[in-house]
């Protein structure tokens, strides 16, 4: 259950920090008592003159002196994001524990140093930290959306080659069935050619990504049924039946409606264009006008050339003969 909760939700349920005597004095601060608000510290990490590094559960903590109190802005906001990208208080001997304390020890190594002066490597530690997790949590996010979009396509598959195999699919339903499954096919495998270039946000839940990679696939899904309608109702691709024989609404389908449909399926906006140049009867009328236009242009260029080359013709034809009644006279 905690493994469900974790890849879907992302965090953990907080553990209960244990109240004990609080400690004002942090320079006093030791493993198994309070800091000064009250909270056990598990370990303490570093000490110097002007701070102290310690671990209350899974978390980092420090306290520091006057003298360090300041430009600390920037180290805080890393380790907020480090922090936030972490999982929650996980149960300790966990391996999501030993991940967050690990990590958590190098981001304390990076204040250490920030606190002894080297300020700019600490900061780039920090932020290469938090790089990491970010870029983890965005792959684990990306993985769910193409997770959505595998479900739903070998629910489809297993659904058609179940009914069939089995023979209990209606009659006139495998073509469009199967031009869905084609589709559906085609959706996925555009969304695994595309998944490292997915925009994620690692504020997204990852249920709502598996969601939205399921709508991918519904979408292909349809996709594929209207391509398949649009073809057999000669609005697209007349060049898939060059013998001009229209398939019924129940035959199988051709090689070139298979492509189709697996195109379909991969290209997001190729039937929306196709619905609405087709929905668009003033832009059919245009072409179709633009169209008989120019056919009527080019036979009105055919025929002036024509005339021009039969009028030239005649011309030739009877200067030659006006010199030879010329050359018979002088004879």
């Amino acid at each position: 259950m905690n493994v469900l909760r974790r890849w879907f939700g992302g965090k953990t349920d907080a553990a209960s920090e244990v109240s004990v005597t609080a400690n004002p004095d942090w320079r006093t601060y030791r493993a198994g008592e309070g800091d000064r608000a009250g909270r056990k510290i598990r370990k303490v990490y570093a000490v110097g003159d002007d701070y102290v590094l310690y671990f209350i559960g899974c978390e980092l903590y420090y306290e520091t002196g006057p003298t360090l109190e300041k430009d600390l802005g920037s180290a805080d906001s890393a380790l907020a994001r480090i922090n936030r990208l972490l999982d929650a208080n996980p149960q300790e001997g966990t391996r999501e524990y030993d991940i967050n304390v690990s990590t958590l020890e190098l981001a304390a190594d990076a204040f250490e140093m920030f606190f002894c002066g080297e300020r700019n490597e600490a900061v780039e530690i920090l932020n290469g930290i938090r790089d990491k997790l970010q870029a983890k949590e965005e792959g684990q996010r990306r993985l769910m959306y193409q997770l959505g979009a595998v479900l739903i396509t070998a629910v489809v598959w297993i659904a058609y080659l179940r009914l069939q195999s089995t023979g209990s699919m209606p009659a006139k339903w495998p073509p469009w069935i199967l031009a869905a499954a084609l589709a559906i096919l085609g959706g996925l495998f555009s969304v695994c050619l595309n998944l490292g270039s997915l925009e994620v946000n690692v504020n997204q839940q990852k249920w709502f990504l598996l969601i939205a990679g399921a709508t991918r696939s519904i979408v292909a899904f349809l996709a594929g049924i209207g391509l398949l309608l649009a073809m057999r109702s000669k609005m697209f691709a007349g060049i898939a039946y060059p013998e001009g024989k229209l398939p019924s609404g129940s035959d199988g389908l051709l090689i070139a409606e298979m492509f189709f449909c697996f195109l379909a399926g991969f290209s997001e906006s190729f039937v929306p264009n196709i619905l609405s140049k087709s929905a668009d009867p003033k832009t059919g009328d245009a072409k179709v006008a633009a169209d008989k236009a120019a056919a009527d242009k080019a036979a009105a260029d055919k025929a002036a050339a024509d005339k021009a080359a039969a009028d030239k013709v005649a011309a030739d034809k009877a200067v030659a003969d006006k010199t030879g009644d010329k050359l018979v006279d002088k004879k």
